[in-house]
């Protein structure tokens, strides 16, 4: 390009922005948006554009069952973008809705402002949102993020990405194929960050600041994305919610896919027939089948060792983290487990539920010696309800301490800033009432982020106007985060970065006022777990 013809471009781009600023905004009920794939139709209305079900990589069917995904090709025509696509292939949770689709990797995306002033002069700050779901569950279309990107001048994009045993699944047959094995769903998820570099300018966004954010299955995958050298430069903040470094030996999970394919009747062979008749089982098979860990898998390529052991070494994607959890996780795992299968925990099976905890989750379990120890920590003499006694547990020893110890250990090589969600009135948007409170339990945090209706269920309570506050208060944080790596802002109470030797602060979101708090591990016994044997 010529220096005349780059100059005519830039007053082009001008011309185009004041008069995005100088007139009223015009709803388009059909804006469009040209990209290398075709030129997609949204939707526009309150606030913010939307473009809805756009694919970023070809559908993993057939051949490609298994495979890592294949950027996505030039479309034929115009694109439908105003509605979302199906979810990838799960059964049925409070999470999300049953599926039996494959062709599944869509994103959505949410613009704030009028589709007219769209283009790459904004640079927006981007945040990508990884979903929830123990691996096996969700949508990217469940987390309405309207909000979050009208008040804050921020994009954010929502993401599917394949689960279960189609997403997180090792056999020696297709281990030994020439390609990225087994974490599929967190390749899925590399692709959308690829997509999203090559594509968000269009939409006026900063493809050279992503923020990638996710809870619970999703935060973990963000752990293994931290280390995994396949993520280099994809993105450029992270924030955490609710969860710790969690994976498993390629081997094991080998050992757990083999599991798999005798169910459905295919050989545990390492050779192309036992890879060919596990891609020609149907969908409804292999989720009848299947029992995925809530972990990612030591491939040797996405995922090089242990997480925990790269985050220690500091070889890993070095960037500004978020990281945080909420007082009660535990409360809404421990109904899940107890009450709403069956009946309340008894006393008596207390040893029994310290079991089931210590094998919840890989790399942040207890070995079976510990057991007696972690029982006798947690006498459920001491609390109201034998459930809250487990729940404490999981709250303590599987998600809080593990993710505080994390932050200690990143500190020492980036920004760090950990927050604590602590209303505990907070409602329970996807549980009904059981025989103890849920406080600020699992999950509860993302209805302050998010616009949650599709999944709340009947009866729920609104969000007082105190806890609407503090919604916009998280939202603001979360959106300062994504612009500069630091969650302060206007208005916003003080956050001060997480010290490893002070062991804090952590800051306490919570109504009537957040606030830094230094007495976090105390609170959740990390001295103990520190000291309790993991598997």
């Amino acid at each position: 390009m010529t220096d005349n013809s780059f100059k005519r471009s830039l007053r082009v781009a001008a011309v185009a922005f004041c008069a995005a600023m100088a007139f009223p905004a015009i709803a388009f009920a059909n804006p469009e948006i040209t990209i290398s794939q075709g030129t997609l139709a949204g939707t526009e209305g309150d606030g913010v554009v939307q473009f809805s079900g756009v694919r970023y990589a070809m559908p993993p069917v057939g051949e490609n069952r298994w495979m890592p995904p294949v950027p996505v090709g030039a479309a034929t025509g115009p694109v439908d973008a105003t509605k979302p696509g199906p979810g990838c292939a799960q059964g049925p949770s409070p999470w999300g809705t049953p599926s039996t689709s494959e062709d599944c990797l869509f994103l959505n995306i949410t613009v704030p402002g009028p589709a007219n002033a769209m283009g790459f002069w904004q640079n927006k700050p981007v945040l990508v949102w990884f979903h929830g779901g123990g691996f096996t569950g969700g949508s990217g279309d469940v987390y309405d993020a309207q909000a979050l990107a009208r008040e804050n001048d921020v994009i954010v994009v929502t993401v599917n990405y394949r689960l279960g045993s189609l997403g997180f699944f090792a056999h020696p047959a297709l281990d030994a194929e020439d390609h990225v094995v087994a974490n599929y769903g967190l390749l899925d998820q590399q692709q959308a960050l690829k997509w999203l570099q090559a594509n968000i300018a269009s939409f006026g966004g900063n493809p050279n600041n992503l923020t990638v954010f996710g809870e619970s299955a999703g935060a973990i995958a963000i752990y293994t994305h931290l280390v995994s050298p396949l993520a280099s430069g994809l993105f450029q903040k992270a924030i955490i919610e609710s969860g710790a470094p969690a994976d498993e030996p390629l081997s094991v999970a080998e050992t757990q896919g083999n599991a798999l394919a005798e169910k459905v009747g295919c050989p545990t062979t390492a050779d192309a027939d036992a890879a060919a008749c596990l891609r020609a089982v149907p969908v409804e098979q292999l989720l009848a089948a299947q029992a995925t860990p809530i972990a990612t898998i030591i491939d040797g390529k996405l995922l090089t060792a242990p997480v925990l052991d790269l985050l220690r070494s500091g070889n890993y994607n070095r960037m500004p983290v978020m990281n945080g959890t909420n007082h009660d996780e535990g409360n809404l795992i421990a109904a899940f487990i107890w009450d709403l299968s069956g009946a309340p925990l008894d006393a008596k099976d207390m040893g029994t539920a310290v079991n089931i905890v210590g094998n919840f989750i890989p790399r942040v379990g207890y070995t079976d010696r510990m057991f007696k120890v972690v029982e006798t920590a947690y006498d459920p003499s001491k609390y109201d309800v034998p459930d809250l006694a487990a729940s404490q547990i999981i709250t303590d020893g599987v998600i809080a301490c593990p993710a505080f110890e994390a932050n200690k250990i990143m500190a020492a090589f980036n920004p760090v800033f950990e927050y604590e969600m602590a209303d505990i009135n907070a409602p329970s948007v996807v549980a009904g009432p059981v025989s103890f409170p849920y406080r600020a339990g699992h999950f509860s945090e993302l209805q302050y982020i998010f616009d949650l209706s599709s999944i709340t269920i009947d009866g729920t309570p609104a969000l007082t106007d105190a806890q609407q506050a503090l919604g916009k208060q998280m939202r603001a944080y979360w959106a300062s985060f994504a612009r500069n790596g630091n969650p302060n802002g206007p208005g916003l109470p003080q956050w001060n970065m997480f010290n490893a030797k002070a062991g804090g602060p952590v800051q306490s979101l919570n109504t009537p006022q957040s606030r830094g708090v230094g007495n976090f591990a105390a609170a959740h016994q990390c001295d103990f777990w520190a000291g309790v044997e993991r598997k």
